[in-house]
């Protein structure tokens, strides 16, 4: 699947930390321009006639049968232990888009610490940090100007999941160079990259709204991502690296070697994680 000319993928990564790693966006237009600011940095119908009432509440009771099953089996998934749920989805995401199962798990471990840590700031928070780094020209407008836009898309992505966007947790603003959090979730996506793969994610999770927060929906969007880059889907090495790459930084520069060489030594060795 290749999305028009080559897609790039910005994911926000901790240069410190395995456990604190950032997601980066997918810009599309702006990939260069991206990839600098992030590195420095869900009527009611009433019935008269008696024999259409007494259809229609054939019907509902069907419908709330399979609304019922429907909440029980997403409750049954939620209830798991955590790893369990990312081994299911990791193996789900790899049957649906040809992504090694290996390669999505030592992506997750350096991302966010196989979705165990998806962020400890409110939007609100980071939005602060970023506007702090901005008046003290650590940031440049456009790299402010576009955090400021993804304030809206993020809310827009919490209301249509249910959850309350102060609540929502996101990753924080990096401490050591300039740049801005905010990246969501299991995959550790902005808010831009999220909304490019949405309905892709949706079609293959079979949920109309889908969550950056929800395992399945998280390993799902990610194992897209990376599927973009050529080779990838025949499990070819050098096309694993240039992907872990691309997603850190929109580039395969040498740069970031270490970032894929980090990626791919925890795809050999994540079971050590798992107990």
């Amino acid at each position: 699947m290749q999305i028009a000319f080559v897609l790039m993928a910005l994911v926000a990564t901790s240069i410190t930390s395995v456990a604190n790693a950032q997601a980066f966006e997918s810009p599309l237009k702006k990939i260069a321009e991206s990839a600098k600011e992030k590195l420095q940095k869900t009527k009611k119908i009433e019935i008269y006639n008696g024999i259409e009432e007494k259809s229609q509440e054939n019907k509902d009771e069907t419908k709330n049968k399979k609304s019922s099953g429907k909440k029980e089996k997403k409750n049954e998934d939620e209830n798991k232990p955590h790893l369990q749920q990312i081994e299911e989805a990791v193996e789900f995401a790899s049957k649906k888009t040809g992504v090694r199962k290996d390669f999505l798990m030592g992506m997750l471990v350096v991302e966010s610490d196989l979705g165990r840590n998806t962020g400890a700031c409110s939007y609100r928070e980071v939005e602060e940090g970023a506007e702090k780094a901005y008046q003290n020209g650590q940031l440049s407008q456009r790299a402010y100007s576009t955090f400021i836009e993804r304030r809206e898309k993020i809310k827009g992505i919490a209301e249509k999941i249910g959850r309350d966007y102060e609540d929502v947790r996101v990753s924080c603003n990096p401490s050591r160079y300039a740049g801005t959090g905010g990246a969501m979730g299991i995959p550790q996506f902005m808010p831009d990259t999220w909304l490019l793969f949405e309905d892709k994610i949706s079609e293959i999770v079979g949920k109309e709204n889908p969550d950056p927060w929800n395992v399945k929906d998280g390993v799902v969007a990610m194992a897209l991502l990376l599927a973009d880059t050529r080779g990838v889907t025949d499990h070819n090495y050098y096309a694993e690296r240039n992907a872990a790459k691309m997603y850190l930084s929109g580039t395969t520069s040498w740069q970031y070697d270490w970032y894929a060489n980090q990626i791919l030594y925890w795809a050999s060795n994540y079971k050590r994680l798992l107990g």
